[in-house]
């Protein structure tokens, strides 16, 4: 399963089936990840892009996040507003992650820093609520209706989803425990809200 650098793999997805591709399908993704790139710019701001086939990334400053959303058919979350920071937009098919950079660094840089990934998923409460029965899990209610669960106190990524929301999110944090921890306290948002 393909994660972006520095950025952790989402535990609760079956892995993709293998297809070989064809002349035709390479073509099409070439064509959607032009129109992709069409569509995130947003002239009023500053930001940067960097593309492969399946992949598009633009880091913006905050007032970028939304226009770097557009299209995208599903809630994307966020950390809410950092200082000092700029946004690390990835674009997938189906999958959607903001990476909170420092000023100064460079976006697909290996460094782990704080990540939140919004992953389309109309199933994405019963995978969260299912996940939080493994031993050693942690499986919480949080606020709004929804679950969050982490694979143990010390875990790096933590999950959440909320009944009638086709997103599964993940927050990784470097820091032990610090993902599950914002998802508790409610810092973690739809951006826009």
């Amino acid at each position: 399963m393909f994660a972006p650098p520095g950025r952790p793999s989402p535990l609760l997805e079956l892995a993709p089936v293998k297809k070989r591709p064809t002349r035709i399908s390479l073509a099409l993704a070439a064509v959607a990840a032009v129109v992709l790139l069409a569509s995130c710019g947003d002239s009023s701001t500053t930001s940067t892009e960097a593309t492969t086939s399946s992949n598009a990334i633009t880091v913006v400053p905050q007032s970028g996040l939304l226009g770097a959303m557009k299209g995208v058919g599903y809630p994307v979350y966020w950390a809410g507003p950092r200082l000092g920071i700029e946004y690390e937009v990835s674009r997938q098919e189906d999958r959607v992650f903001v990476r909170y950079l420092p000023k100064g660094e460079e976006a697909e840089s290996e460094r782990k820093l704080l990540t939140v990934g919004s992953y389309k998923d109309s199933k994405a409460l019963a995978g969260i609520r299912e996940s939080g029965q493994k031993p050693g899990a942690i499986l919480v209610q949080i606020d709004g209706g929804g679950t969050a669960y982490a694979e143990g106190v010390d875990a790096t990524s933590a999950y959440m989803a909320f009944p009638g929301v086709n997103t599964q999110v993940e927050v990784f944090d470097p820091k032990p425990g610090e993902a599950l921890r914002l998802i508790r306290s409610g810092a973690i948002v739809p951006v826009g809200s």
